[in-house]
């Protein structure tokens, strides 16, 4: 209908997170793109945009995961489980780790969370939750996730949030790419 807004099964997003370590250097995401804060992520309407059955597969940083549960729980979802690990390795295949505050981060979490039912939308039983990608450029993800979203969820509709490129069958949008 026209006017309405397209509603969506599985929203898959890589929040901007502000971090709250002051400066930072380098290593701080605002050095790289712009960053939301959480109460910005929280006041976003990705209500109208979901099914009343939708998955929301999201990335969260170490620091950023209890932060992570209230933009989701704001979002109208529930928290289910974390969906994917991604290993970071180099283009040799050697582990790439940074300095953290505690321990060496070379793994980055992945949740899902969803609303309504949608594990009768499950296609397949055989998708693993570690993925050991190559880490490229600063908070780029790897295309074997969203490869393994789909493969999971099938032909639903699909809108990658906060997305850098476009990719075929999925909607995109974000301030660093032309939004579907």
């Amino acid at each position: 209908r026209k006017g309405m807004l397209k509603k969506y099964q599985i929203i898959y997003a890589d929040p901007p997170w502000k971090y709250k370590w002051g400066d930072g250097g380098k290593l701080a995401p605002e050095t790289h793109y712009d960053t939301l804060s959480v109460d910005e992520l929280c006041k976003l309407s990705v209500k109208e945009l979901r099914d009343k059955n939708c998955v929301l597969v999201m990335w969260a940083t170490c620091p950023c995961l209890p932060e992570a549960l209230k933009v989701m729980e704001a979002w109208g979802f529930k928290y289910r489980t974390i969906a994917f690990v991604w290993k970071k390795v180099t283009k040799n295949g050697k582990t790439c780790a940074n300095l953290g505050a505690w321990t060496m981060k070379n793994t980055e979490i992945c949740l899902l969370a969803t609303k309504g039912n949608m594990f009768n939308k499950r296609q397949v039983k055989n998708i693993f939750q570690l993925v050991e990608a190559e880490r490229t450029k600063h908070s780029k993800k790897p295309q074997e996730v969203r490869d393994r979203i789909e493969k999971l969820f099938g032909q639903c509709e699909r809108l990658e949030m906060f997305a850098r490129e476009k990719y075929e069958g999925w909607d995109v949008w974000g301030n660093e790419v032309e939004s579907s």
